[in-house]
């Protein structure tokens, strides 16, 4: 499991994200101006985890306190909120494209980690077909840390949600 961040960490970096999207929103024409919806509550946090029948990846956890979930937090993607965990359509969308990814390619193998879509979570969907949906791996392995992001098309892991979220408002700050 990833190391916990600390929720100031995470405001800071939910209000980062925030800013960069209100530029999206002045400069460009993005999906649409969303903002994060407000945190999840400790009952919908292990509801969440009873559906998974797990606890949640440390990191993960702590952003849903903040954030709870944010549709089209950039351009066509959407970060799961406690409630998508485990049920509904966008968790049923992650699930069938992470299976169907695995039937035709061997990218579990190719990041250290096991060809089984049981081991990744769905963390972001994408309108945009499988491109940029991303998993958190919750499985076991020597080469992958448990709690590390993955985005279709596998390219180079991220170490944790963290450096994942990090990357994309990297990312949000070049677009535009």
């Amino acid at each position: 499991m990833s190391a916990p961040m600390g929720l100031d960490a995470w405001r800071a970096l939910i209000e980062r994200l925030v800013a960069q999207k209100q530029r999206l929103v002045e400069t460009s024409d993005p999906k649409e101006d969303t903002r994060p919806n407000p945190g999840a509550t400790e009952a919908q946090l292990a509801a969440a985890e009873r559906r998974l029948g797990r606890p949640l990846d440390a990191q993960y956890r702590e952003l849903l306190s903040v954030a709870d979930g944010w549709g089209y937090f950039y351009l066509f993607f959407t970060l799961l909120g406690s409630a998508d965990i485990g049920v509904g359509p966008r968790w049923e969308s992650a699930l069938q494209t992470a299976q169907i990814w695995f039937d035709d390619e061997e990218w579990g193998e190719e990041i250290g980690a096991p060809n089984d879509a049981a081991y990744f979570q769905p963390l972001v969907t994408s309108d945009n077909g499988y491109s940029s949906t991303a998993f958190l791996f919750v499985g076991d392995s020597d080469a992958l840390p448990t709690g590390a992001v993955i985005e279709l098309p596998v390219d180079e892991p991220y170490p944790d949600l963290h450096s994942y979220l990090v990357a994309r408002i990297d990312e949000i700050t070049k677009y535009g």
